[in-house]
């Protein structure tokens, strides 16, 4: 009989390995997904968008030419100037000398401004020296400093575009004491 049984097995041809219904339905299904997202993908996006700078009109007027440089003046504001700082943990004098490059269509009206809130001016930027961390006193372009003096004079005079640069040529510290 056992002879029987096997003849009759090979008799008879294996059964295939059927492929799972799931894995037809989420094949199906993720190749549908697919061919959606590349559809809409093409359709929605259209490629990048071309940006266009921003035309305020500031930097000159109509019929001038854009290529023409400013033509730039240079405003003394502090000259002889000391102020201590204590943040290295000795106390220091920085001598310093400040100049400012504007517009000279505007360097008349900063001459009366300094030379009308000359104390102001001198009191703002010794904050800004005496509370100055010394790394950014030793800075080798002092470029900290520069940005922190134009922050202030231009909030000063109500106006982001009148100092152009803040020229320090002199920032000598000394110890004190």
């Amino acid at each position: 009989m056992p002879e029987k049984e096997a003849v009759e097995e090979q008799a008879q041809p294996k059964p295939k390995r059927k492929i799972p219904k799931t894995a037809i339905i989420i094949g199906v299904i993720s190749l549908v997904e697919a061919v959606a997202f590349y559809g809409l993908t093409g359709m929605m996006g259209a490629g990048p968008d071309v940006a266009h700078g921003q035309e305020t009109g500031d930097d000159f007027t109509a019929g001038e030419d854009p290529s023409r440089e400013i033509v730039t003046a240079e405003v003394a504001l502090l000259s002889g100037f000391k102020v201590p700082n204590d943040k290295r943990g000795q106390s220091y004098m920085y001598d310093l000398e400040v100049y400012l490059k504007v517009r000279d269509t505007d360097q008349e009206m900063l001459d009366a401004f300094v030379e009308s809130h000359r104390g102001e001016v001198s009191d703002r930027i010794a904050r800004i020296v005496r509370a100055a961390d010394p790394s950014m006193l030793h800075e080798p372009d002092l470029k900290t400093l520069r940005l922190k003096v134009r922050h202030v004079l231009n909030e000063m005079l109500g106006d982001t575009e009148v100092v152009i640069e803040v020229l320090i040529p002199k920032c000598v510290p000394m110890r004190a004491g």
